[in-house]
């Protein structure tokens, strides 16, 4: 809560904070030196205003926290670590910035929203309304197409389930908590163990088995989670 994010889309002259390019999402914080082009700005956010942005942030959210059917969608690039390594810095800022921008699109084309950017991924969800499975199916038919590029390489997870919503998240948008959260975020994680670009978790592919071809990979344990859990391939 209280936070602010600096994002750079792939601009021609690049993004920097504290003199180093932005190659992805930073948080910011008091005192930070910015630069576009050739202008500089100093971010300021003194230590007492994040306090009570975030006090009142907090309050806000416990006010409005609602339980909400939502479609959950993470995505997340492969080898990050490797890539930064491997292509020229302008031209890593320029590949992200496209990325970011497609993925966009493609959520927001399909009604649905990008919650929170991760670093180098994202958070999206829809509202499941009972009749979402078509959007999500669209949605993972143009992930699929932007998986066929060269660079870069990244996975998305989509999951189902009964979120906590509410409050101001740190990107603007709605806050996504509980159970169903960490779960996605856990599947992801075994999927990227698994070698898997594009899964799904047992409800969704419940619901979205007649829209989208998927194979079962087996059951595994979570960590946090009792009991094991289904993934499928799609």
């Amino acid at each position: 809560m209280g936070e602010f994010w600096l994002i750079d889309l792939g601009s021609a002259n690049g993004t920097f904070v504290n003199n180093r390019r932005l190659h992805q999402p930073v948080r910011l914080h008091d005192r930070d030196h910015i630069v576009f082009g050739e202008t500089g700005w100093i971010f300021r956010q003194p230590a007492g205003t994040a306090l009570q942005e975030e006090i009142t942030s907090a309050q806000r959210t416990i006010q409005a926290v609602e339980d909400r059917p939502c479609w959950l969608l993470v995505a997340d690039l492969e080898n990050f670590t490797q890539l930064c390594r491997s292509v020229v810095t302008e031209r890593l800022a320029q590949l992200l910035g496209n990325w970011l921008v497609d993925c966009k699109e493609i959520v927001e084309t399909h009604d649905g929203t990008i919650n929170k950017y991760l670093g180098d991924g994202f958070l999206a969800y829809w509202r499941d309304d009972g009749q979402a499975e078509p959007r999500i199916s669209a949605v993972m038919a143009a992930f699929k197409v932007l998986q066929k590029k060269e660079q870069p390489r990244f996975r998305i997870i989509v999951h189902c389930g009964t979120v906590a919503v509410g409050g101001v998240a740190s990107m603007g948008e709605e806050s996504l908590m509980g159970r169903e959260v960490n779960l996605l975020f856990r599947l992801e994680k075994l999927a990227g163990s698994l070698g898997e670009n594009t899964a799904l978790s047992e409800n969704a592919r419940d619901r979205l088995q007649t829209q989208v071809s998927s194979r079962k990979l087996g059951e595994y344990p979570l960590k946090g989670f009792e009991g094991r859990y289904s993934l499928f391939a799609a």
